[in-house]
């Protein structure tokens, strides 16, 4: 017998972007005033926040935005590819509308629907997407750079990892 929490979590996990995505915005409308309301998710949130722009500052400063962005483009759609929003789950696209982040998937291609002209439009990425850095990075960023890119990377998604897991518990005390 599969019990609720396990329904749950292949909710949550599985399917395709669109179920996700559904579920996600579905979390949100029943769950996210909720959510938002307990201080220890809020302080989450702005330790996500304060790593992820610290992490965007360092990718800025290797000009990642626009070499992923580009590189998708092309004909294969590079690492940022349709086939990687499916890294994506309920949780990941949840935090990033209690973030208010306005997701919209866009029709591109080749390239990951959740990829702007700027680079990807979440707050909190994927942890694939966090953890990879593709040889156009590595051959044009310095040890230094790579460093700074992989500790601050780590960092975040340790506090991401966290928040999921509060998250997950609180979703089961409805």
């Amino acid at each position: 017998m599969t019990t609720k929490a396990a329904k749950n979590l292949d909710a949550y996990y599985s399917g395709s972007i669109d179920d996700k995505l559904r579920v996600a915005r579905q979390l949100f409308q029943q769950q996210g005033a909720r959510l938002l309301s307990q201080q220890d998710i809020l302080d989450a949130l702005k330790g996500l926040q304060q790593g992820e722009a610290k992490l965007n500052r360092q990718m800025q400063a290797m000009n990642m935005g626009s070499r992923c962005s580009s590189c998708a483009a092309g004909t294969d759609g590079g690492c940022c590819s349709s086939f990687m929003a499916g890294n994506t789950d309920a949780i990941l696209l949840l935090i990033n509308l209690l973030l208010g982040i306005t997701i919209d998937q866009r029709n591109n291609g080749d390239e990951c629907c959740y990829l702007g002209p700027q680079g990807c439009i979440f707050i909190i990425k994927p942890i694939f997407c966090l953890n990879y850095n593709c040889g156009h990075i590595k051959e044009a960023a310095t040890q230094d750079e790579m460093r700074d890119l992989e500790m601050l990377a780590g960092a975040l998604l340790g506090k991401q990892t966290k928040l999921e897991a509060v998250i997950l518990e609180r979703l089961e005390e409805k």
